[in-house]
């Protein structure tokens, strides 16, 4: 039994990349960056050489705040992307993140899918599994092993509550996730952080998370996760998933809603697609941003490729700090921005002063 879950497993792993190459999973709602907009300071009064985009994140120095997000492991082709978006980020100074590693501790011998470090000795490597494995038995013990077998720094939980809900197999168990998450935490020597995947952290989650080390948004806008399993789906669940297509808090406002909350970092990502969106998302209150599918896309092409893409997108971070006359990320998290549109309304509904953004 158990070797046909772990089968089943990495079958859905390898259906999971090939659906994200090639067919359309992108969300049809932003992620709200279009409603942002950074103050231009025609008198930076700094030179460009001057900005330094880099930060540390969890002990780990970062040449800029950009994580390559966890993706994908468990099957031979995952292997290769790894390798290469590992290699990559430890060239660019960058962290990465693995994709889910229930497949390992299904199939220990699938470990050397998700293991990078002699690619990437000194990268910020960021584990990856689910909260419904540790509400149906994961403890300690399989935590330990996600993070130890790959030498990663932090262990991300991922919160697919949607994904979950529209797929097939999906475990809808999340009744006692906070106090299971928490418990976890007591018994973890390493960060543990919370991470979502395509429909975004609300304030009431962020609140309830304030005792882990930090939260990834992983809000609307970029991969549709029910979009995704929509393609999956064969029955009458594919319509279900349909609607559920665009559920979700869109990345600005969920960045902003978790910097309501006492908890950080914050990583910004769902739907990041160019280093402007990048500043916009710092100065909304992130301290990193990640990045999954553009990646994975350009990975699949070749490490120069990766590379050349990431670079770019470093370059439009430093050009829009500059030309908000901002040196450093810290600077940048006070600059002046104009929240418009549906995210002004959608925050000025929640009880946010956007205004206030607008004059720092």
């Amino acid at each position: 039994m158990e070797q046909e879950v772990s089968s089943h497993t990495q079958h859905r792993k390898e259906d999971h990349i090939s659906i994200c190459l090639e067919l359309n999973v992108q969300s049809q709602i932003g992620p709200g960056f279009d409603d942002v907009y950074l103050v231009h300071q025609a008198l930076p009064q700094l030179n460009y050489k001057s900005v330094d985009p880099s930060c540390e994140l969890f002990g780990k120095s970062l040449q800029a705040p950009l994580l390559v997000e966890g993706m994908t492991g468990g099957t031979e082709r995952a292997a290769d992307i790894n390798c290469c978006i590992a290699h990559v980020c430890q060239m660019l100074g960058l962290g990465m993140g693995l994709g889910s590693q229930r497949a390992m501790i299904e199939t220990p011998s699938l470990a050397e899918t998700y293991t990078v470090r002699s690619c990437a000795p000194d990268i910020l490597l960021i584990g990856n599994l689910g909260l419904p494995q540790i509400l149906l038995g994961y403890s300690k013990k399989e935590a330990d092993s996600a993070v130890r077998t790959v030498d990663a720094d932090v262990l991300a939980i991922h919160l697919n509550p949607l994904q979950e809900a529209v797929q097939p197999e999906g475990d809808l168990m999340f009744e006692s996730g906070v106090s299971a998450l928490h418990d976890l935490k007591k018994k973890c020597s390493y960060p543990l952080i919370a991470k979502e995947t395509g429909a975004g952290i609300s304030r009431e989650t962020a609140a309830q998370l304030t005792f882990l080390d930090g939260v990834d948004v992983g809000g609307l806008g970029g991969t549709s996760f029910s979009a995704v399993e929509y393609y999956r789906i064969v029955g009458a669940k594919k319509d279900i998933a349909a609607e559920f297509w665009n559920w979700g808090l869109p990345t600005a406002v969920s960045i902003v809603e978790c910097s309501a909350c006492d908890i950080a970092p914050i990583i910004a990502s769902g739907g990041i697609r160019t280093g402007i969106d990048m500043a916009k998302a710092i100065a909304l209150g992130a301290d990193c941003c990640g990045i999954a599918l553009p990646a994975l896309k350009w990975a699949v092409r070749g490490e120069s490729m990766l590379q050349s893409m990431l670079k770019k997108l470093i370059q439009e971070l430093k050009i829009t700090m500059f030309l908000c006359g901002c040196s450093t990320l810290e600077e940048l998290k006070k600059a002046p921005l104009i929240i418009t549109g549906k995210t002004r309304e959608f925050l000025q509904e929640r009880g946010y002063d956007t205004p206030s953004f607008a004059q720092r």
